[in-house]
């Protein structure tokens, strides 16, 4: 079973109704109509979404942070006006298909606020992450342009296919897709160690990852009431490979390894608060 947690918010309500009465000379009675007021917020997505590499997690097989990662934070800054219901179906792993047919029924008519990660799994990126820890620079490279041009001809259509059943499932939803930092510093620009990464490797990770993240704003930009929000500038000086990086590397637990510390889900934060106010 998928971990996620539900939670009322005070303060909320799911469904407004209002009474509209009107009177005429020989009319008696009254119309009522249920309007909603949709405030409630569902995250989806995979394992950035689900605050992987944020520890505290809450269960072993999605392991989603219980206060870590950028839902969780964004649901606490929000204190002020709260959210409705608050749900969270991401789980580390998922592609497209897994947030299309198991994590949309949490949506409906009432869902305000959706945030969104998804699309680096489909693209392969920890396969792609292993060939270049393991691997030279020209295993690295071939495996970075292998991915991105699987996820250039096949990821466009089954986007646009996932944000049109979010649309359908929550009419009355503002959609925020959150994307993916660089993992390492820019060639040149880290000065610090970082496993077997040579620059030949940054530079192959980082501009699949551009690929990765250009081709889903665009993608986002098709689809009326979503918002792209880039993090890649966020991170900048800050990836594996830096002094102070907000990017995990290689890890005992090899799932936390190139996801986000949690002062890169803080940035991830920041960067959400931007759009959202």
């Amino acid at each position: 079973m998928r971990g996620r947690w539900t939670a009322a918010v005070a303060g909320g309500l799911a469904l407004l109704t209002a009474v509209t009465v009107s009177a005429c000379s020989g009319a008696e009675g009254s119309a009522a109509e249920k309007a909603v007021e949709a405030r409630d917020y569902v995250a989806l997505g995979d394992s950035y979404a689900a605050g992987v590499g944020a520890g505290n997690y809450g269960d072993t097989e999605c392991k989603q942070s219980k206060d870590g990662g950028y839902p969780q934070l964004w649901v606490k800054a929000r204190a002020a006006t709260p959210f409705g219901a608050v749900t969270d179906a991401t789980c580390g792993g998922a592609v497209i298909d897994d947030v299309q047919f198991n994590q949309l029924t949490e949506l409906d008519e009432n869902t305000g606020w959706v945030t969104l990660t998804v699309g680096g799994n489909d693209a392969g990126w920890f396969s792609v992450l292993q060939q270049c820890i393991f691997g030279d620079g020209a295993t690295c490279r071939t495996s970075v342009d292998k991915a991105a041009t699987s996820f250039e001809t096949t990821m466009p259509a089954r986007l646009d296919t996932l944000y049109q059943a979010i649309r359908n499932r929550a009419p009355n939803a503002k959609v925020y897709v959150v994307g993916y930092p660089h993992l390492v510093a820019d060639p040149g620009k880290g000065g610090v160690s970082c496993d077997s990464l040579t620059d030949a490797h940054r530079k192959a990770l980082n501009a699949g990852a551009d690929t990765l993240d250009e081709l889903i704003k665009a993608r986002v930009a098709a689809h009326q009431g979503f918002t792209f929000v880039d993090v890649r500038e966020a991170f900048k000086g800050h990836e594996a490979c830096t002094g102070e990086p907000w990017i995990h590397s290689v890890r005992d637990d090899f799932s936390e390894s190139y996801h986000p510390t949690a002062d890169g889900y803080q940035a991830y934060l920041r960067e959400l608060v931007a759009v959202t106010g």
